[in-house]
């Protein structure tokens, strides 16, 4: 909570929104923002290839991680941006990934 609450006074202070002037959607936004990982470059990448991957194949989920693995380490495949930014994350930012992807393929299954 107090980490809330810094993210939201950071936000007044960044002129975003006016003190007094914060609506429950503004703080709302805000917090839902807070939640969710800030992914860096390498991140983005693999989790990009997370969803476009789980939105045009049948593949399982968890099947799609284990392509990732193996195939970034495979000599045709460990070039590719893709597979390059899954070597260079952390076990921090793999789980960070994780937990943005499955956020995300949730909601997709909850819209269906």
């Amino acid at each position: 909570m107090h980490e809330l609450i810094k993210e939201i006074e950071r936000q007044l202070e960044m002129d975003r929104v006016e003190e007094g002037n914060m609506s429950a959607e503004d703080v709302l936004f805000i917090v839902k923002g807070f939640k969710r990982p800030y992914l860096n470059e390498n991140q983005q990448i693999v989790l990009d290839w997370l969803k476009e991957k789980y939105t045009v194949t049948n593949i399982e989920p968890i099947e799609l991680f284990w392509r990732l693995r193996v195939n970034s380490i495979k000599p045709d495949y460990r070039d590719r941006p893709v597979y390059r930014s899954y070597r260079y994350m952390s076990k921090t930012g793999q789980l960070q990934v994780l937990q943005a992807f499955s956020r995300w393929a949730i909601e997709q299954e909850e819209a269906e």
